[in-house]
């Protein structure tokens, strides 16, 4: 198994919204990667992120030194984080919500573990093929999967948007999961809310990495194209590079 260095990119932009509701951890040492999106739906979106940002790093952290697993300790992680932030929006006046979307990634003995929820999303991109390693928790995409809607259809529904999974969701139930990879030299690993996600294409992601082999100098021109795209949204990014140890 070959030992990787990894490089790390990562940007976050306010974009034409009033306040950045968008989170991110990037912890090259824990080799632990994190980006939330805060609801705008929901009340305080940004304080729940913060605290994504905040619980998971330290969850996992906890458990793995504890001797757990790799992907016991993340699914715990984003399980815990769930139940602070719904017991935190419990205790708001008049029973206000928090809600964010998280997508991790933790690079454990010579695995990547991705867990997600809500509708920010990780990619790998190895060599010029590109696979999508989430599932966007919308309504759309459940529809898709029971056959109710095509892709194209999800695309431009109503309840694209609206998601049924998210960290602050109260009938979460456990419903969770941690999905690993081993990854290869050369790979290119992105963590993005629907802000970029939602403005760049395959194609910009498939070529990317042998245009701007930087992870920094990427994740910097895709924030900036999601934002020239158009992009209404808090946008955010983070690139991480599986290179060769010397």
């Amino acid at each position: 198994m070959p030992e990787f260095v990894l490089r790390v990119g990562s940007r976050s932009a306010q974009g034409m919204r009033s306040n950045n509701e968008d989170n991110l951890v990037v912890d090259v040492r824990q080799q632990l990667f994190v980006v939330a999106d805060g609801m705008g739906g929901q009340d305080r979106g940004e304080v729940a992120s913060a605290m994504a940002v905040d619980l998971i790093p330290r969850i996992v952290h906890a458990r793995l030194e504890n001797h757990e697993s790799a992907d016991r300790a993340l699914l715990h992680a984003m399980l815990d984080t769930n139940k602070a932030i719904v017991d935190s929006g419990r205790s708001q006046p008049e029973g206000r919500r928090m809600g964010t979307t998280a997508v991790v990634a933790l690079f454990h003995d010579g695995q990547v573990y991705i867990s997600s929820l809500g509708d920010s999303r990780a990619y790998l991109v190895r060599g010029y093929d590109v696979k999508q390693l989430t599932v966007d928790h919308s309504v759309a995409q459940a529809l898709v999967a029971s056959g109710a809607l095509t892709v194209e259809e999800a695309r431009f529904s109503p309840y694209q948007h609206v998601l049924h999974k998210f960290l602050g969701c109260a009938e979460l139930n456990g419903a969770t999961e941690v999905s690993p990879f081993t990854p290869q030299v050369g790979d290119r690993l992105l963590l993005a809310t629907d802000g970029m996600t939602n403005h760049i294409s395959e194609e910009d992601l498939r070529i990317g990495p042998k245009l701007h082999p930087d992870p920094q100098t990427w994740v910097d021109l895709l924030v900036q194209k999601a934002l020239d795209h158009g992009s209404r949204d808090n946008v955010t990014g983070v690139v991480i590079a599986f290179e060769q140890a010397p």
